[in-house]
């Protein structure tokens, strides 16, 4: 009975060294020159050293795992700290692009403001430019009228005309 598990076990290990062989067959020249030094070791020893390129391997792919869980953890921080100092920024963007724009706004309402007093003004200035040309006119009638009086002949008929109504006056005073 001792004996068949030993076979078992024999043929157990030496499908496994098969197996070895084929998947080391396949990697490289290199790994072809180090299969055939272990095709010269006994089987308790090609299990011994599959066992430790395999714990080797394991512990790659286990760094490897953790490196990337790592990796995935860092992206994930940064993303949960990056993200919001984002949005916060693209929204103070937003407002100060609406403040802009209601800026804008009151500008254009100033400076349309602006054009209807500058022609206000402007008509304001014809006005009074019409009402001096107007008065200067007046005025220069009226300065002509006033250098053609006579005024010693004025001043004699003022004078004649108190002579005559003194005594009416004077009369009807009684």
């Amino acid at each position: 009975m001792a004996e068949n598990e030993e076979n078992k076990a024999l043929e157990v290990k030496s499908e496994v060294t098969e197996e070895a062989v084929k998947e080391d067959s396949a990697i490289s020249e290199t790994a072809k020159t180090s299969n055939k030094e272990f095709s010269a070791l006994s089987d308790r020893e090609l299990l011994i050293e599959l066992l430790k390129e395999q714990k080797k391997a394991s512990r790659r792919s286990l760094i490897t795992a953790a490196s990337l869980v790592a990796i995935c953890l860092m992206i994930g921080a940064a993303v949960l700290i990056i993200v919001p100092r984002v949005n916060a920024t693209l929204n103070n963007a937003y407002q100060a692009i609406d403040n802009i724009e209601a800026v804008v706004a009151n500008a254009d309402k100033a400076i349309a403001s602006v054009e209807k007093s500058l022609t206000g003004i402007d008509e304001m200035v014809k006005n009074v430019d019409k009402v001096v040309v107007d008065n200067t006119d007046a005025v220069g009638k009226t300065v002509d009228k006033m250098s053609s009086i006579d005024f010693q002949t004025l001043n004699k008929s003022i004078k004649d005309l108190s002579d005559i109504i003194e005594p009416l006056a004077k009369f009807f005073r009684r």
